[in-house]
């Protein structure tokens, strides 16, 4: 896969998409638990999409970018490793019998994890050796989220260590638990490019 020339214009699309995740999680999200739109991972899943779509139609139309669920092309054909959620850019003018062969760069990977009550913590860190493997093995060019909903107790923290370097400037945690004094749902975001 080629990789794209990152411009200036190419920076502010990123960043534009960062924000609007952000914002997307912080408000969005957090109202469709609110009420009761989410269930499990794929209904979040699926209000991520619907409401990225929403807000960023006009600028992925723009820009021939496009939101894919279970991605099995590009970098990840053929290597087991489906990510829930890809923002990539696409090369419609290229010549090839399957427009998956399209893409061109990944712009942003999302994992998605919703874990009812107090289920084990390890499900939720097999999907941060994903994203790890997303940094290292398939050198992702984009922002990486996870977004974890755990329907438990929790303080607000990262689930990755801030320090590790295949995080730095790449991850992007968009977590939400129940506050302990409260018991209500707080959604929060640790960004490991902000924290240097």
């Amino acid at each position: 896969m080629a990789n794209i020339v990152k411009t200036d214009e190419y920076n502010e699309i990123i960043n534009q998409i960062d924000i609007t995740i952000k914002k997307i999680w912080e408000k969005e999200i957090k109202k469709d638990y609110k009420n009761r739109w989410l269930l499990k991972e794929d209904t979040l899943k699926n209000a991520f999409y619907f409401h990225l779509r929403k807000k960023l139609g006009k600028l992925f139309d723009e820009n021939d970018i496009r939101i894919f669920t279970e991605f099995t092309d590009a970098e990840f054909k053929g290597s087991g490793c489906i990510p829930d959620m890809v923002i990539a850019k696409v090369d419609f003018d290229k010549d090839v019998a399957y427009w998956g062969d399209c893409v061109t760069n990944c712009i942003a990977v999302i994992e998605f994890k919703f874990k009812h009550g107090f289920s084990p913590s390890k499900e939720i860190y097999a999907d941060y050796k994903k994203m790890r493997r997303y940094a290292n093995k398939f050198k992702v060019g984009g922002k990486l989220y996870m977004a974890t909903i755990w329907e438990y107790e929790d303080d607000e923290t990262a689930w990755e260590n801030e320090n590790n370097k295949w995080a730095k400037d790449k991850l992007v945690e968009l977590n939400a638990s129940y506050e302990r004094d409260t018991e209500e749902m707080r959604f929060y975001i640790k960004d490991h490019g902000e924290h240097n």
